[in-house]
């Protein structure tokens, strides 16, 4: 797969989004947004990687697959529940009381699921998002090896269209039946469609298969995406934001996508420049550990606003990131590409990896 660096921004602006949020401003900056991004552009690239794969050997390679994902995924993930276990223990955290269960759910990717733990007492690393895009990894090669990949790449991209349409249905007939609806938001079966909409792309018209003969959206094309997104967020109706509101901005997202992969105008340039490049190599550990080093600089200044919390916590956040990725995403990449070496696979671009968001 081509490198293509404009994607590296997206997932550059994605963080951004994320980080502001949660510093206070989730009330002005849509941090669920961000989210969306991360899945749907998780979708994309693996589908494509898949098809990719197939198209040269004829088949998919399942160890090889799980493998990359693990070791690109798992270290710096436990890293930073370690961290921020430790944090907690000294009592440098001023958070929730944390309970041994919801950190085990945390650890197995269980705690998009409160209900099955019986708690919500988690660490501050936020990993329901990360929860549902390993649930699509598990899941995701298996039905593309088995059944997607076998059909032509137009009926598949019909069959996740399928899919994300009985995700939808799922939905709201949470929001008819249940009193508190709000889990929509973050369970696997409620918000996976978001990731769906990406293989979608992959699936079918992927500029990046150039069998494929991608559609070119134009600019206003691209600019009527852009207010279907925001109309989304300008609806405050709990029913409709917990139903409509992701398939609608999912849905969107094909036209700005497919438009940033074929580009060469200022924007993407601008997204495939060196400080979005180097945030988006970061943005797998920034969303992992900014959680945590926010919750320390609350409990060293209580009561600090959110501008505060967004230039103080930047420096150490990127530190941190700077850090694991030296100590930590270097190593297993080298180890990576050691061990599927044998194989005669060679592994993923570095640079193109989809793991690198944070979701």
């Amino acid at each position: 797969m081509p490198y293509l660096p404009q994607l590296d921004g997206v997932r550059a602006l994605a963080i951004a989004i994320v980080y502001v949020a949660h510093c206070g401003l989730s009330h002005v900056v849509p941090g669920g947004f961000g989210v969306t991004v991360f899945f749907f552009l998780s979708g994309y690239l693996i589908t494509t990687l898949l098809r990719i794969e197939r198209g040269r050997t004829g088949t998919v390679s399942l160890p090889a697959f799980y493998l990359r994902r693990s070791l690109r995924i798992l270290p710096p993930m436990y890293l930073a529940l370690a961290l921020s276990g430790l944090l907690h223990g000294l009592g440098l955290l001023d958070w929730m009381p944390v309970e041994a269960a919801a950190v085990l759910g945390q650890a197995t990717f269980l705690t998009n699921y409160p209900d099955l733990l019986g708690t919500e007492r988690v660490l501050p690393v936020p990993l329901w998002s990360l929860a549902i895009e390993e649930h699509f990894y598990l899941l995701f090669p298996l039905a593309y090896l088995a059944w997607l990949g076998r059909l032509s790449p137009r009926r598949a991209a019909v069959a996740c269209l399928a899919l994300c349409g009985a995700v939808l249905a799922i939905r709201g007939l949470n929001v008819w039946r249940l009193a508190d609806y709000s889990l929509n938001y973050s369970w696997t079966h409620t918000r996976i469609d978001a990731i769906l909409f990406g293989c979608c792309l992959g699936l079918w018209n992927n500029p990046v298969i150039p069998a494929d003969r991608a559609w070119r959206p134009k600019p206003w094309h691209v600019a009527a995406a852009g207010a279907v997104i925001l109309a989304t967020l300008a609806v405050r109706d709990p029913a409709f934001r917990e139903t409509l509101r992701y398939t609608l901005q999912s849905a969107a997202l094909l036209v700005p996508f497919s438009a940033a992969l074929q580009g060469r105008g200022w924007v993407v340039r601008a997204l495939g420049s060196a400080p979005m490049r180097r945030l988006g190599l970061y943005s797998y550990s920034f969303y992992l550990v900014h959680p945590t080093v926010i919750a320390l600089l609350l409990h060293l200044r209580p009561g600090s606003g959110p501008l505060v919390l967004i230039a103080a916590g930047l420096v150490p956040t990127l530190a941190l990131c700077a850090l694991m990725q030296v100590a930590v995403e270097r190593p297993c990449a080298r180890l990576r590409r050691r061990l599927l070496a044998p194989s005669g696979r060679p592994p993923e671009p570095s640079l193109a990896d989809p793991a690198r968001r944070a979701a």
